[in-house]
């Protein structure tokens, strides 16, 4: 396998432990609608997915009267609110792993389906936005996660041969998202639950320090 030479991360779920921000707005938005949401089901179906998709199906299976539009809207405007009221924490070894990958002097790049306000928010909130050369938003692209133009998109900013990329997902969307664009991609998902949703990854990883022992042990990194 090849060298690493270009490091794409996620952000909600694989750097920051954001969906349950995510799920709560959700809630929030919905007790309008007496739609009462259950967590394990949101996880399974709607985490990583962008809010304009989601509110699309939601709408469908509950047959709310509001367009997409407005449920987006609403569902973002009450994310915003709940991360700015509450302490951000990050999923396990992010940190060290984003070091580990500076202190190796490989690029990381970060593709989320998140809008663009929402992520600079959070960046310059947990001070981690020094780590990437560039972010690629929901904002950026006209089809976001799991249509792979944000990696595309990446691809063609980084301007190296695929194989010396890696992209770090937990989702069913994003997976099929950068594995789509024809990147190798690692799955983080410890949840034995949602194992099946990111099958389609080259490896499964409980963390992201599974992930980078694994690329160190082939010496790829």
């Amino acid at each position: 396998m090849a060298e690493i030479k270009a490091a794409i991360f996620d952000f909600d779920g694989t750097l920051v432990d954001s969906e349950h921000y995510h799920f709560k707005s959700w809630t929030e938005v919905l007790k309008e609608y007496d739609v009462d949401l259950d967590y394990d089901y949101y996880i399974k179906t709607y985490a990583g997915t962008p809010s304009p998709i989601n509110a699309k199906a939601i709408i469908e299976q509950f047959d709310l009267p509001i367009s997409r539009e407005d449920l987006t809207y609403k569902r973002e405007r009450m994310a915003e609110k709940l991360v700015k009221e509450s302490e951000v924490e990050f999923m396990p070894f992010a940190i060290e792993t984003l070091e580990l990958f500076k202190k190796k002097g490989i690029p990381i790049y970060l593709v989320t389906g998140s809008p663009r306000n929402n992520v600079e928010f959070l960046l310059e909130k947990t001070g981690i936005d020094h780590y990437f050369e560039f972010t690629i938003t929901r904002t950026d692209v006209k089809n976001s996660k799991p249509d792979p133009e944000s990696y595309l998109t990446a691809i063609e900013k980084i301007n190296l041969p695929k194989q010396n990329m890696i992209v770090f997902e937990d989702t069913k969307t994003g997976v099929a998202s950068a594995k789509g664009a024809g990147l190798e991609c690692l799955a983080i998902q410890a949840d034995a639950n949602l194992k099946d949703n990111v099958k389609a990854a080259d490896k499964i990883f409980d963390t992201l320090q599974e992930a980078t022992q694994y690329l160190e042990k082939e010496g790829r990194i």
